[in-house]
């Protein structure tokens, strides 16, 4: 993983959480996704995602995103 991988992961990180505080809650996700290609193993990324799923409805794909970051959180 190179410094450039890192903050381009960052940036995406940045700009989902600045679209899901503005309600922009498909921008977000988009923006979570091209974080998790990055860094697919990034469990905050996939809590985030988590909670604007959960913001837009999407409870079964949000709980998926939610369960398996607690999988990466406790390392199983």
């Amino acid at each position: 993983m190179q410094l450039a991988d890192l903050k381009q992961q960052h940036d995406c990180v940045e700009h989902g959480n600045l679209r899901d505080s503005q309600g922009e809650f498909e921008k977000a996700i988009k923006a979570y996704d091209r974080a998790l290609k990055i860094i697919p193993e990034d469990a905050d990324v996939l809590f985030n995602k988590g909670q604007t799923l959960q913001k837009m409805g999407k409870l079964v794909e949000a709980q998926k995103c939610y369960e398996q970051a607690i999988r990466m959180y406790v390392g199983t």
